[in-house]
């Protein structure tokens, strides 16, 4: 499985409410979770409308979590937040 290298992360008002309020993740951690962590697990999945986005496997609060993120368009190691949700333990 490729790694990924995560330099900034980018979170709208209206992702960090939807996974308060839908997830209970709050956004500082996923930053703690993704942000500067070596050897991110992530695969590729493409997205019909909305393009090619990055699914991470990750840890939040000591459970397996998923972290959806696309690309940014100023740079490759900058990624927008599109999701961030537990996937069981």
């Amino acid at each position: 499985m490729p790694v990924l290298w995560i330099a900034r992360l980018l979170i709208s008002d209206r992702t960090a409410e939807k996974i308060i309020n839908v997830h209970c993740i709050h956004p500082d951690d996923v930053r703690a979770a993704v942000v500067c962590v070596p050897g991110l697990r992530f695969s590729w999945d493409n997205r019909r409308g909305r393009g090619r986005r990055a699914i991470v496997k990750t840890r939040i609060d000591g459970k397996r979590a998923l972290v959806v993120l696309y690309a940014s368009e100023s740079g490759r190691d900058e990624w927008w937040l599109a999701s961030a949700y537990y996937s069981g333990d």
